[in-house]
């Protein structure tokens, strides 16, 4: 019997900055944004604002994030 594969769904993030150096992440799929000082932070808000989004909408907790820069 073969072990069950279990396929995360993967979100795609787009990331940006602004003229004084603020970083803002979106996911379009879920309506989510967030931004940070820095881009570490930005992810981290986004992971945070995606995993709440998930979890309300009851889909698959199993997701990994696909950061796109825009800058």
């Amino acid at each position: 019997m073969q072990p069950s594969t279990v396929s995360k769904k993967t979100y795609q993030v787009i990331l940006d900055k602004d003229e004084d150096g603020m970083i803002f992440a979106r996911c379009d799929d879920l309506h989510a944004n967030a931004e940070g000082k820095t881009e570490a932070e930005a992810k981290n808000n986004i992971k945070e604002a995606i995993e709440l989004m998930v979890d309300h909408l009851n889909k698959d907790k199993s997701f990994s994030l696909k950061f796109v820069h825009k800058y």
